[in-house]
């Protein structure tokens, strides 16, 4: 199907929840209520185990016999941006067929395109994690009808709802997309699924406003991606066409390979430090090795940056006066070590935070050249 202008988009709503969030999913309904349709999807089976799939079972379901076109479902542990229902219906007049997802937590594989995209002006990525982020998610009405019936007759004990999101979207040959900036904002509410030994998962780039452009540009996955593998706290260099642990590689020998020195590398990171504000706060915060740790990512980044849209790194340097940029730079650090520091106290500093990883990311692209494939 082509675009369709999004005028003609008419959207209905559902917010999911369990009795014990009622509280949280009213505050959201009334946020949304007076723009759309918008109903309560409640767990119809709140003693039993602890799951999301009930939920959200009900609220793709709703979206039968409403008036609308496309159905977006939200959870209720969101900060919802001024103008999200203008930016969903923007953004399902571009992309009219496909699954979108309007959040991406800060420290998913998705999350590291997201960057590039606001570094290059995409609107859109695709989702490479291993599931559809869930939290804010729209589809085309007739097909989320249909998920609701496949995650009631086709999900799997224990499963949970987002990776029985992404076997839905891959058996439909739905593409499924995050929005970029993101639209809302992921609250630390306890968790009902059992993710609170995840850390906090907040948006990789969320500014409070949508995109006052949205087009339907996608970024393009690189086959090399720095990738911050949050749980046991190892910068790693992932081979997206078969991502796989084999395959992964150690960024920083993946840096020497491409040119850099240890000593270069350590240079430049004590002088991104010292340039920002309040440099010496973040590494108490953080600890320098953690710190140092998690900004290689960025140099990598830098550097595929470069290779795959040297177009882009003409505004590279000036990138935090965008303040989707400068979100989503903020983000990186504490989405990498989120398990191992008060990620509240470090985003006290956000703007040095953008400063250290754009330094980073800079020296890389200007320094560095990558090699063509992961291991040559």
């Amino acid at each position: 199907m082509t675009n369709q202008d999004s005028g003609n988009i008419r959207l209905s709503v559902s917010v999911m929840t369990h009795p014990d969030r009622m509280d949280a999913a009213l505050q959201v309904q009334r946020r949304l209520g007076s723009h759309a349709d918008v109903r309560l999807a409640v767990d119809p089976w709140p003693e039993g185990p602890r799951t999301s799939l009930r939920s959200a079972q009900v609220a793709f379901a709703q979206a039968a016999g409403r008036d609308s076109t496309h159905h977006l479902v939200v959870q209720d542990d969101v900060e919802v941006s001024d103008g999200l229902l203008d930016g969903v219906q923007r953004a399902a007049g571009v992309h009219v067929d496909a699954a979108l997802s309007y959040f991406v937590e800060w420290g998913s594989r998705t999350a590291v395109l997201a960057r590039w995209a606001a570094l290059t002006g995409v609107s859109a990525v695709p989702v490479i994690n291993p599931y559809v982020p869930t939290v804010a998610l729209s589809l085309p009405s007739a097909l989320a009808v249909r998920l609701g019936d496949f995650l009631k007759s086709e999900a799997r004990e224990g499963e949970a709802d987002d990776q029985a999101v992404l076997r839905f979207v891959r058996a439909t040959e739905t593409r499924a997309l995050v929005i970029v900036p993101n639209l809302v904002e992921h609250l630390d509410l306890p968790s009902i699924t059992g993710n609170s030994g995840h850390g906090a998962r907040r948006a990789v780039s969320f500014i409070g406003t949508p995109p006052i452009q949205l087009d339907a540009s996608v970024l393009d996955v690189p086959r090399q991606m720095p990738f911050f593998a949050w749980n046991n706290g190892t910068p790693l260099i992932v081979d997206t066409t078969h991502d796989v642990p084999a395959t992964q590689r150690p960024t920083l020998a993946t840096l020497l390979r491409w040119g850099a020195s240890e000593s270069g590398l350590q240079g430049v990171f004590a002088e991104a430090v010292r340039a920002a504000e309040a440099g010496s706060r973040v590494l108490d915060i953080a600890s320098e090795a953690r710190l140092y740790s998690a900004w290689l990512i960025a140099v990598a980044m830098g550097a595929v940056q470069r290779d795959e849209w040297p177009e882009s790194l003409a505004s590279l340097k000036s990138g935090l006066d965008d303040p989707a940029v400068a979100a989503a730079l903020a983000t990186l650090i504490p989405g990498a070590l989120r398990v191992f520091v008060d990620v509240d106290e470090l985003l006290r500093f956000r703007d040095d935070l953008a400063s250290i990883v754009l330094t980073g990311m800079v020296w890389g692209a200007e320094n560095l050249q990558v090699t063509s494939s992961p291991t040559g």
